[in-house]
């Protein structure tokens, strides 16, 4: 039997205990022979006996007395109620929430600190610290009960998992971007909608289910909620905010916003989802994502061709290191800040970059070759392996947003980020970022550049056509329950994009979204990401809840929606107060496997 089922069990016959005790004494006193000659019910409790009458008037609720006149250390039944405060101090204390310090450094709380209980609830115990972790048993429920830091865990797995991470960014990996884009992705994930397949799959099969059940003390209630409101099982991690006490509220939350566009990232930060689809796929993947960092063979730079070919005047094929130093003799080389973003990144998620490009522009490409003919109504970028023909409009071309680039941040590529050059058009979806690039065929079909497989969209659809990620407004670098110090600034950090449209304001909310406070971000350059900050003083010990949301100047308003918790103390605890993490991809519940066992025996 496990501690905590025991003093479940041990404080259950406490409370009935007790029930028993304060229900049977007075009846039972009632039926005892009477003494002195008095009365049956006469006898009054040891503890009245040195009443004075003016207090026991006040006991007796004579007429004119209030609650002040009441001596809070002295009425019939403390001594009880004193007990009954002690059993839940003590559970209180036992059932303290976890705070946890990462192998990063930051210290989080999972679950509340009750402070304060509402005034017109008569769970008073509650105040005591139990509702949450004693009733509820927050600590060990959701994914991040053993998984601390999902982004360790998809790092780890036993087989590569496409680097939906982004550690530059520090972007947190939650479930809400697991069902993103294990949902509805055709083309994308073979099987839609099973993803609580795999994971049943994952916890309760015959590999796993063992350690789960036992070491972990994994069951359904580990991942869902049950309520009677006819939703069935519902994911905790979806609406834990919702069932968590201890959450405090700000109406019309109010603190100091700024944006900015020129922040960039270096190359190592630049995202890249690494799909395993052809050769160089994987020679890439292998060469850079698994931190060998190898160095790539000068060879390949100084061989690799471009060739201009379809519907031009002049089809040819020259070396790239001609072509650069061609460029750059005739002065039409960019560098500039400019954004990538995949159509699939969810909320939350880490598929955006804001960086430094140097390339040439394709409309200079297509010059050398006489220029495109009147018929044109785009350009396929080719992969070398053939693993990639998308297209973009001719408009890109005319716009000079598309470039052929061989720098990122100052520096030539390495192998991640398609080595030694590649296809880079700005405002659209990412996938026409066709790496290691080797020809551009002007052509005159016609092609819906919408299109997921074919073109360029901007943004992720689902079934209902409805978007789900056009605007995105994203927070970054807070893991739940991040403890932060009361009564000082914090700031919270992130990005907010469209893809193809400006932002035209962003939204915060610390009430659940009863209300919120809007921001204007004035005229924008929609080529590159726009990084927000928002910094918030709490002002009371406890938790608050940020949610985040953005309108762009279409009017399209954010499909989902992201939150994220803090825990403001104090008093912040030093680390060897709490749980020392020195792994975040698997460990033990806050109820070891050993002391279960230890306690069993």
């Amino acid at each position: 039997m496990s501690v905590k089922k025991r003093l479940v069990i041990t404080t259950m016959c406490l409370a009935c205990t007790f029930c028993l005790i304060a229900g049977c004494s007075p009846s039972n006193e009632a039926q005892q022979p009477s003494s002195g000659g008095s009365e049956p019910g006469d006898t009054k409790p040891a503890s009245e006996e040195s009443l004075t009458p003016d207090q026991q008037a006040i006991i007796d609720g004579a007429e004119g007395t209030t609650n002040e006149d009441i001596n809070e250390e002295l009425y019939p039944g403390k001594e009880y109620l004193n007990g009954l405060w002690d059993r839940w101090d003590q559970i209180a204390e036992e059932y303290a929430p976890e705070i946890r310090t990462l192998p990063n450094g930051q210290m989080v709380q999972r679950t509340p600190t009750e402070y304060e209980v509402n005034p017109d609830a008569w769970q008073i115990q509650a105040g005591s610290n139990s509702y949450n972790t004693y009733w509820l048993d927050a600590d060990n429920r959701g994914c991040e009960s053993c998984h601390p830091d999902m982004n360790s865990l998809l790092k780890n797995l036993p087989y590569e998992h496409p680097v939906a991470w982004n550690d530059e960014l520090d972007n947190k990996t939650t479930l809400q971007q697991c069902l993103f884009c294990h949902s509805y992705a055709p083309g994308y994930i073979a099987k839609q909608y099973e993803f609580g397949t795999l994971m049943h799959g994952i916890h309760f099969g015959t590999r796993n289910k063992t350690e789960f059940a036992t070491e972990f003390q994994g069951d359904c209630m580990s991942c869902h909620n049950a309520t009677e409101n006819g939703e069935g099982l519902e994911l905790w991690d979806l609406t834990k905010y919702d069932r968590l006490w201890g959450i405090n509220k700000v109406a019309d939350v109010q603190g100091d916003f700024k944006i900015d566009q020129e922040k960039t990232q270096d190359q190592d930060g630049v995202f890249s989802y690494d799909w395993m689809h052809a050769y160089y796929d994987n020679m890439r993947h292998g060469a850079g994502v698994n931190g060998l960092n190898l160095e790539m063979p000068q060879s390949l730079f100084d061989e690799w061709t471009i060739t201009v070919a379809g519907n031009v005047e002049n089809e040819y094929t020259a070396k790239l290191p001609d072509l650069i130093k061609e460029a750059e003799e005739a002065g039409v080389v960019v560098e500039k800040t400019s954004k990538m973003v995949c159509n699939w990144n969810p909320v939350g998620g880490g598929g955006v970059t804001n960086t430094e490009i140097t390339g040439i522009p394709v409309s200079w490409l297509i010059e050398k070759a006489g220029g495109y003919k009147d018929d044109t109504t785009g350009v396929r970028a080719l992969r070398a392996d053939g693993s990639s023909k998308r297209a973009f409009p001719k408009d890109k071309v005319d716009s000079d947003e598309a470039l052929l680039v061989y720098k990122i941040g100052g520096e030539y590529l390495d192998a991640t980020r398609g080595y030694p050059c590649t296809n880079w058009v700005e405002g659209v979806d990412a996938q026409i970022n066709s790496k290691q690039i080797d020809t551009y065929e002007v052509t005159s079909e016609d092609i819906d550049y919408t299109d997921k497989w074919a073109g360029n969209p901007n943004g992720w659809q689902n079934e209902a056509n409805v978007p789900m990620n056009k605007p995105n407004a994203t927070i970054l670098g807070v893991p739940d329950g991040l403890v932060v110090q009361n009564g000082q600034p914090f700031t919270f950090e992130g990005y907010v994009d469209a893809y193809d449209e400006k932002i035209a304001s962003m939204e915060f909310s610390m009430d659940g979204g009863v209300t919120w406070t809007k921001y204007d971000l004035g005229d924008t350059d929609r080529n590159k990401m726009v990084w927000w900050s928002f910094t918030y003083t709490p002002e009371l010990e406890g938790a608050y809840c940020l949610t985040v949301r953005a309108t762009t100047e279409s009017g399209a308003e954010s499909f989902e929606t992201q939150t994220v918790m803090i825990n403001a103390k104090d008093k912040l605890p030093a680390a060897e107060e709490t749980t020392v993490l020195t792994s975040g991809s698997l460990i033990p519940p806050k109820v070891s496997a050993e002391a279960t066992n230890e306690e069993d025996k």
